[in-house]
């Protein structure tokens, strides 16, 4: 069977020293290959061990492949890798990135075609965000509106690395608009949180008790995801209150997720005194953290402490 160029062209990339004089010759000879799948892994390698010598290949590159589009890089595999090795690498040409951000590559798919550069946008807006252009959040702004919710969630991330009061209105009135998307509003919400703090935490609040499912769950993740000392309290004092059986369990779960101390001590509790089926559901939600040893001993300790502690063990599948 013949060998397959593109696989050899690969593999001889493994174990390339992107610092020693050879390795960043074979590493741009990789970026100028006529196959994008190349040009991505040696994107990879050069972003990860911030090779800076190799910025100007990965610019050249990038330059090329854009004007290609499909022809040149199906997928926008190879895009995408260069982009994020550039914003590793703080490179700061806001003109490259604004450029990336306006990107569109339609491809055929089965009934009919997808933008496959949603994702090369967002990370090129991070890459704007890190750039010192003063204009920076109005190119943000428009991303917010693209058709497609990677890149509305790259814009909202990218938003929150700016972190200015501007950003913060920005994400503010997205939080307030909301999106069809979760994980969209999910992101504004933890940007938000991330940006203004405490003075985010009212709005927050009343978008978890909203009441469609979606967003509710939407804002509990983001309260989940901050991490805040006030945001966990506030999640605990909701789970109290609430009696809705979905809404507990998407409490546990973004109390899970924080892994904060004060969040754990009242997962544990709960396992430990409450209902058997409430129990059952804490367990469930905890059982992401298995492989943790600590983390086990814990959950297992809390559950035995139960006369029912095996039965609700093995119906929470830990």
């Amino acid at each position: 069977m013949k060998n397959d160029p593109i696989e050899g062209a690969m593999a001889r990339l493994d174990g390339v020293d992107p610092h020693s004089a050879e390795g960043k010759k074979q590493l741009q000879k990789a970026l100028e290959s006529k196959f994008s799948l190349v040009g991505a892994k040696a994107a990879r390698i050069a972003g990860d061990a911030l090779a800076g010598d190799l910025t100007q290949p990965l610019v050249s590159a990038f330059a090329r492949l854009l004007a290609r589009g499909a022809e040149g890089d199906k997928g926008c595999v190879a895009l995408t890798d260069i982009a994020r090795a550039l914003v590793k690498l703080d490179y700061d040409d806001a003109d490259l990135f604004r450029r990336g951000m306006k990107h569109i590559q339609m491809e055929a798919t089965w009934g009919g075609s997808v933008d496959v550069a949603a994702e090369l946008r967002a990370v090129c807006a991070m890459g704007l965000a890190n750039s010192r252009d003063p204009k920076k959040l109005h190119a943000m702004a428009e991303l917010l509106a693209d058709k497609e919710w990677p890149a509305r969630a790259g814009a909202v991330r990218a938003i929150a690395v700016v972190g200015s009061e501007s950003a913060a209105l920005l994400l503010r009135y997205k939080a307030l608009v909301g999106d069809r998307e979760p994980d969209v509003l999910s992101e504004s919400l933890s940007g938000l949180l991330l940006v203004e703090g405490a003075e985010a935490l009212p709005l927050v609040g009343r978008i978890a008790e909203s009441q469609d499912q979606e967003v509710r769950e939407a804002a509990i993740l983001a309260l989940g995801a901050s991490r805040r000392p006030d945001a966990i309290e506030w999640l605990t004092a909701r789970f109290t209150r609430v009696a809705d059986a979905d809404t507990k369990k998407c409490i546990v779960l973004a109390l899970a997720s924080s892994r904060t101390e004060a969040a754990m001590d009242f997962v544990l509790g709960i396992i430990r005194t409450a209902s058997a089926p409430t129990a059952i559901m804490a367990i469930s939600a905890m059982s992401v953290y298995r492989d943790d040893p600590r983390l086990r001993q814990a959950i297992e300790a809390a559950a035995q402490s139960r006369e029912d502690g095996a039965a609700v063990l093995r119906a929470g599948r830990f």
